[in-house]
């Protein structure tokens, strides 16, 4: 294979912007537009326009378009399967001899804001189960335990209005004004119609034909007369151009850019998901990879019984595999502890850690009650998400990337396999204000590519609050540092209001170790939020260290990149 050329051939590009991004009000201080001008902007924020909460970490990709002249045309599509985890196989590999042929393509993923004066709707489970037609506004409801009525209401997208008091309480609420007593109210109130709960209403919505679609792996196929099989856009900065492609995936990397290589090697060359995370080699004949439930890495068995020695479980399956200890302690406290569980606040805010548990994982979930309202709530948060952002397609292989991530949708291609993605919201009286994706890629990296805020609680610091919770849970799992992408025009309101700071070049090993979703004109911002063991004092010279407590309850005054772990 000496000699092989795995460089696509580029096409000459030009970038052209239809849009100004006019930055009149960034975060926290600068001036609004003046007197008669200032209102009406702030009902219709132009392209770009960041409000005091809404910090969308990437609106860009608006209206921006790419020439490009290719000598062959590689199509692919997206084809739904039942959502299921990725196959722990792994094949040997074997050299293969390819064409690469390259072509420079246009931008990997745009998202815009929406744009509009119209009232955002309340982001409630009640109002998606009335849009999706599954109950009807105004049904009446009644409370029963025990084969007793306990009280009667009717549905409205504010809650429920009791028929007693003419008051719209939510379901929470108007269970115990009926005199309630377990907790579990969606289960016991019932539509007197149909005489079924709210629970089994539900289900009904979250299996629906056009809801269930987005919850499926997404295949990614070439067609016939695709020159080859692999990805036209590099795992790392999402662009097309000069491409190296791995032997035996589909992941392709620009070899100077991104992973400062000076040439592209001679003989085979495999991308780090396709070699073990400890000793660096592929999976050879008659040999294998485990997959890390926790960071998507492989492994060989034989080099983590060398590095730390446990008992084998013959009876292990491959969801219950990790590459060392801390990926399993991280996985242990999300899925165990907090997947599904409400963390009061202060004011009767809560946050809530969701995520797709069909495929499986989930496992602290073990009763159908809590699983159902996760996943309905992970519906709102969607919801809320589509509100903020207009469709955001990634243009290489046609997936909608919010409705794949907020679902943590797998994939063959390793660019936009979203597995692992969790979801933080930020709710009061029912109502989700704020939410944003977070994936743990291990100790050492996390990412946040997107977070929302609801239209009618934007500058009132439910983005702060949000990024509180985020962080503090981040330093109790002793998670070193948080990645975002953010386009230019919004870099100084992380760096000045959040804390965040530029990434400088050549980009950290553990950023081209991992699948962190980017943007082709987005720049990478990354925070510390646990101190790594390379920046630890030693334990004599410290003096009165702080300790990380477990995010339960916060201290939203105290910042919390600033806590240290408690042993």
């Amino acid at each position: 294979m000496a000699g092989r050329s795995r460089k696509q051939r580029s096409s000459s590009s030009s970038w052209s912007s239809e849009s100004s991004y006019n930055m009149s009000d960034l975060q926290y201080g600068a001036k609004l537009p003046e007197k008669k001008a200032k209102e009406e902007f702030l009902a219709n924020p132009i392209r770009g326009y960041l409000t005091e909460d809404d910090t969308t970490l990437d609106n860009s990709s608006m209206g921006r378009s790419r020439k490009r002249n290719c000598h062959s045309k590689k199509e692919k599509h997206v084809k739904d399967e039942t959502f299921s985890s990725e196959d722990n196989q792994d094949s040997s590999v074997s050299s293969k001899k390819r064409n690469t042929r390259g072509r420079r393509k246009r931008a990997g993923i745009s998202r815009k804001r929406k744009v509009n004066g119209q009232k955002q709707s309340r982001a409630t489970i009640l109002t998606w189960l009335i849009d999706c037609g599954v109950i009807q506004e105004n049904a009446e409801v009644v409370v029963i335990e025990e084969e007793t009525t306990k009280k009667m209401g009717k549905i409205k997208k504010e809650g429920i209005l009791c028929s007693c008091c003419c008051i719209v309480l939510t379901v929470g609420d108007f269970y115990k004004h009926a005199g309630g007593t377990t907790s579990k109210p969606y289960e016991y109130i019932l539509i007197a119609e149909t005489c079924s709960s709210l629970l089994s209403s539900m289900v009904k919505a979250w299996y629906l034909p056009e809801e269930s679609k987005f919850h499926r792996f997404n295949s990614i196929e070439t067609s016939h007369d695709a020159s080859d099989s692999y990805d036209d856009a590099c795992m790392i900065c999402a662009d097309g151009g000069d491409l190296m492609c791995c032997d035996n995936c589909s992941s392709t990397y620009h070899h100077n850019k991104c992973l400062g290589m000076q040439e592209v090697p001679n003989g085979s060359w495999y991308c780090p998901f396709c070699v073990c995370k400890i000793c660096g080699d592929p999976a050879y004949e008659n040999d294998y990879l485990q997959k890390c439930q926790q960071c998507e890495r492989k492994y060989h068995r034989e080099c983590r019984q060398a590095r730390e020695p446990v008992s084998l479980d013959m009876n292990e399956t491959p969801e219950d595999t990790f590459c060392d200890l801390t990926c399993k302690k991280i996985y242990d406290k999300l899925e165990r502890r907090y997947l599904g569980v409400e963390h009061e606040l202060d004011k009767s805010y809560k946050w809530t850690l969701l995520q797709n548990t069909d495929d499986g994982s989930g496992i602290n979930i073990e009763d159908d009650y809590q699983r159902t309202v996760c996943h309905s709530k992970l519906v709102v948060a969607r919801r809320l998400m589509e509100d903020c952002f207009e469709e955001i397609i990634d243009r290489h292989t046609k997936i909608d990337v919010v409705k794949s991530l907020l679902y943590n949708c797998g994939s063959n291609f390793n660019r936009v396999n979203f597995r692992g993605f969790y979801t933080f919201i930020l709710e009061k009286d029912e109502e989700i204000i704020s939410a944003a994706t977070i994936r743990i890629h291990g100790t050492n990296l996390a990412e946040m590519p997107f977070i929302a805020t609801n239209k009618e609680y934007r500058r009132k610091g439910m983005c702060k609050k949000l990024m509180v919770a985020i962080e503090s849970t981040l330093c109790f799992l002793k998670v070193e540092k948080l990645v975002i992408p953010s386009v230019s025009e919004c870099i100084g309101t992380w760096i000045e209001s959040y804390g965040f700071r530029l990434i400088s070049s050549p980009l950290p090993t553990e950023i081209t170790l991992h699948n962190t979703l980017m943007f082709h004109d987005s720049v990478r911002l990354q925070k510390d939020i646990y101190p790594s063991a390379s920046d630890k004092q030693p334990e004599e010279t410290r003096i009165s260290p702080k300790k990380c407590e477990e995010p339960r309850p916060f201290d939203l005054n105290v910042e919390a990149s600033h806590q240290q772990d408690k042993d």
